[in-house]
């Protein structure tokens, strides 16, 4: 037990000393910025968005409750898309068309300092969580062609979308929108330890 004591004792006079004996240095440089820079991200994401023009499609609707079906075509587009790098904001005017209702129309801007998450989904899935947000978990959507939706989600529910034809460019636009938050300073803060 003594012999046990001592080396103890001995291996923490060791980590004490070797703790304190050390002597302070400057912390290593920051390491550069993997990937592009800010202004070439933005450049691909507005130039990308802005190819993507109008997209057309249909949804059929079904009611798992009464078994009603219906279909409704879409169409939705944004354009005059500015990915500003100086004050890391994207905005847009957004046309949005179900069936032969009159268009919805909007200007758009938000801060990617301010997005926290960004998700890459099916339209499929992006309709049913909006089906259930609104109160009708029984309905179930159908998109054709299929097509995918880039959504940065921001506190308090607040999100923004960009629909794609191909699964591919939408997951390189999120790529680069990731990049792009991560280089402006957003994204999933920590909560403070204290």
């Amino acid at each position: 037990m003594n012999t046990l004591r001592i080396i103890i004792s001995v291996l923490a006079s060791t980590v004490f000393t070797a703790a304190f004996a050390q002597t302070a240095v400057p912390p290593p440089p920051k390491p550069a910025a993997d990937g592009p820079s800010l202004d070439v991200t933005m450049k691909f994401i507005q130039d990308k968005l802005q190819e993507r023009g109008r997209l057309n499609y249909a949804i059929y609707l079904h009611d798992n409750a009464d078994g009603k079906d219906s279909t409704h075509q879409f169409s939705g587009e944004p354009s005059k898309i500015v990915a500003d790098p100086a004050t890391c904001r994207i905005s847009y005017h957004l046309y949005n068309k179900i069936d032969s209702e009159a268009p919805t129309e909007a200007d758009v801007s938000f801060s990617l300092r301010d997005v926290q998450d960004l998700v890459v989904m099916t339209a499929e899935q992006a309709w049913k969580q909006r089906f259930a947000a609104d109160g009708h978990p029984a309905w179930d959507a159908k998109i054709d062609p299929p097509v995918f939706l880039v959504e940065a989600r921001r506190a308090g529910n607040q999100n923004n979308g960009f629909y794609f034809p191909s699964e591919e460019m939408a997951n390189r636009v999120a790529k680069a929108l990731v990049h792009a938050v991560e280089l402006c300073g957003g994204g999933q803060k920590t909560p403070e330890p204290f």
